[in-house]
């Protein structure tokens, strides 16, 4: 009996030293498992981050430029609102001009430049000499010192976009057989926050 009792005691020594060995590589397979969780955890977390920057850098570019296309909508459609108006403001200048009449070409461009936005509005004679101005300071000085030269020569009416905030509509005053003069209209264009 007394081997039986120490072959059993031998027996369950053995198994605790191979029970604490499975033990232990059990562990470290639990240790293992859970390291490359927790990394395949942070990478995924990683790459996702990654992906919401990039999504919303996407998004920042596509709404700068959406707004950029917006804003060059709007200045395109109050060119041609000047385009427009050009026509019968020089026609109303024109007929004042045939009558010798630069009084009422001063009250047009005065009640002119009241309106929301308009600056400027200047008249020059065929010489290039201003004879009416919303500024009286520009008045009887040359042309070339309030817009290009390029304004005294052209045939049809021309709007410029300066500073992308103010738009400069010069057109030429015709008489029946020669030009009478040259207009110029400075209007501001209000820039918009989409903020």
């Amino acid at each position: 009996m007394e081997n039986n009792f120490n072959d059993k005691s031998a027996e369950s020594s053995s198994q605790r030293g191979s029970g604490n060995k499975t033990k232990g590589s059990d562990r470290k397979k639990i240790l293992i498992t859970i390291l490359v969780a927790l990394v395949l955890v942070a990478a995924l977390w990683i790459w996702k981050n990654i992906q919401i920057n990039n999504e919303r850098k996407k998004a920042e570019r596509k709404n700068e430029l959406l707004q950029e296309r917006a804003r060059a909508l709007i200045t395109n459609a109050h060119k041609e609102h000047l385009k427009l108006l050009a026509k019968p403001y020089v026609w109303a200048v024109r007929s004042e001009l045939l009558k010798g009449n630069v009084n009422q070409v001063n009250l047009y461009a005065n009640d002119m430049v009241k309106e929301k936005n308009f600056q400027n509005i200047v008249v020059a004679n065929d010489k290039g000499v201003i004879i009416s101005s919303t500024n009286k300071k520009n008045e009887g000085q040359q042309f070339l010192t309030v817009g290009k030269p390029n304004y005294l020569t052209s045939d049809t009416t021309i709007v410029e976009n300066i500073n992308d905030s103010i738009l400069v509509m010069s057109s030429p005053v015709m008489g029946f057989n020669n030009r009478l003069g040259t207009m110029m209209i400075t209007y501001k264009v209000k820039r918009i926050d989409f903020d």
